[in-house]
């Protein structure tokens, strides 16, 4: 079952599964909407991931199923991001499968880390930005700049961490103990010193990131997982664009970005008093779009400023990247695939958040 990849470290395993075409196929059609690549044959589905590969190969009554990559957090995070789809797709399956090989963690959450607060600084009347310490930060200092971070209960003294089941699956603390998982940027890491530091939106005390960084206090601890995301391409002009929760990922961006890099940033605040100083060495020119500044009516200030930015369409080696509010999202995909015409290693949309109100 195996197919020559650049994955070194390989999982499999065997589900039992009636209908498990019709499944592989969901699974396949679930990941080519993502943009992922997707190859479907005779005897199945082979799926590239910025992670790794992913091959379903289906059975008269069983789904056999290879991940590999190139880390141990990368294969443990296939299994259960697969297994969860899996799951989504055939609910009334029982999913109860061992795995061989790559990404055994003895129940252990792959690269999970326990840090402590030890500073807070408001950057902003939005924005707060937390110190955390804590040991063997090395894996997280490379190309992925994000990370899942475990918020525990507000008051507990000592949290209850998920574990992993055999099956790949995230077993998360219940009640009382539950804890939040939410992704953040690592805006900046000293993995020498021990330390990172994440930059919180504030929207007051109603959401779990916010609330925690609102209260804050030196010795909380808080746990993390990942890290999460790629490098950025080669290229020569860059578009940035997206809101307050993607500020921390463009910040980083900018500053590691080469002199010779030129393009645009484009981020949507509040109102002026949420500006912050950015530091870059590129010849990126930075734009802030105020909120309060547009009509209520207008539901996507910051996709009107990126459209009347023209795409390079020479030679010039051309990305672009957003982070955005889910509404957002998909009218910037499709001006960029579509109506700039950008390959799918040219530009990458994401939704960083959903409006529930």
């Amino acid at each position: 079952m195996s197919v020559k990849t650049d994955s070194p470290l390989i999982a499999k395993t065997r589900v039992v599964l009636s209908g498990s075409a019709d499944a592989a196929n969901a699974v396949a059609a679930y990941y080519a909407e993502h943009d992922c690549d997707v190859t479907n044959d005779d005897n199945g589905a082979t799926i590239s991931l910025s992670v790794g590969h992913l091959i379903l190969r289906p059975g008269e009554k069983h789904l056999d199923i290879e991940v590999g990559s190139k880390s141990e957090a990368g294969v443990a995070q296939m299994k259960a991001a697969l297994i969860a789809i899996l799951q989504s797709i055939v609910p009334e399956a029982g999913l109860d499968c061992r795995w061989k090989g790559a990404g055994e963690s003895n129940g252990k959450l792959p690269n999970f880390r326990e840090l402590r607060v030890v500073g807070v600084t408001d950057l902003s009347s939005h924005m707060r930005r937390l110190r955390l310490v804590g040991d063997d930060l090395e894996f997280y200092d490379g190309d992925g700049i994000h990370m899942r971070l475990l918020i525990p209960p507000r008051g507990v003294v000592d949290p209850q961490w998920p574990t992993l089941a055999p099956n790949g699956m995230v077993v998360w603390p219940e009640g009382e103990d539950a804890v939040a998982p939410r992704v953040y940027t690592i805006r900046r890491i000293d993995a020498t010193a021990g330390w990172i530091e994440v930059d919180f939106v504030m929207h007051g005390d109603n959401g779990p990131g916010s609330a925690f960084a609102l209260n804050a206090q030196p010795g909380d601890r808080i746990g993390m997982t990942g890290p999460l995301g790629g490098e950025l391409p080669d290229a020569d002009w860059f578009l940035f664009a997206g809101d307050e929760t993607a500020l921390p990922a463009i910040g980083r961006y900018l500053e590691e970005l080469p002199e010779h890099a030129s393009g645009h940033a484009v981020i949507e605040v509040e109102s002026t008093a949420d500006i912050i100083d950015l530091a870059t060495k590129s010849r990126i020119a930075i734009e802030w779009v105020c909120r309060d500044l547009y009509p209520s009516s207008d539901a996507s200030p910051i996709r009107d400023a990126i459209s009347r930015i023209e795409v390079p369409k020479d030679a010039t080696r051309v990305y672009c990247w957003a982070g955005v509010e889910q509404a957002s999202y998909k009218s910037i995909h499709q001006m960029w695939r579509k109506e700039a015409g950008l390959g799918r290693d040219q530009c990458l949309a994401m939704t960083f958040w959903r409006k529930t109100a």
